[in-house]
């Protein structure tokens, strides 16, 4: 049986919520009554026939969201390549492969 280490603050996480939507953000903090994130963002197409994230509410002012445990069906570690581009969206790091 493979051991799974904890999620650490700062890493980028996929979230399923009730509503069915898919969010992508990093973790901030975690506690018994849900997460708090930040840059909190979805999959969506471009223009250009491909796939770019925006940001999940597009009018929130605040950098950090709350997600009560309560709207949370599950959330885990995004994969590697997806959390690049994560990165690579939401910040000035670029990845080198």
């Amino acid at each position: 049986m493979l051991m799974q280490r904890p999620i650490k603050k700062g890493s980028v996480i996929s979230i399923k919520i009730m509503t069915g939507e898919e969010i992508i953000a990093r973790l901030e903090e975690e506690s018994e009554d849900g997460l708090i994130v930040s840059k909190a963002s979805v999959v969506a197409p471009n223009p250009q026939g491909g796939l770019g994230l925006v940001p999940w509410m597009m009018s929130s002012a605040p950098d950090k969201l709350t997600f009560n445990s309560s709207s949370i069906v599950a959330y885990s570690a995004t994969v590697d390549e997806i959390a690049d581009k994560f990165t690579e969206a939401t910040s000035e790091i670029q990845i080198a492969k």
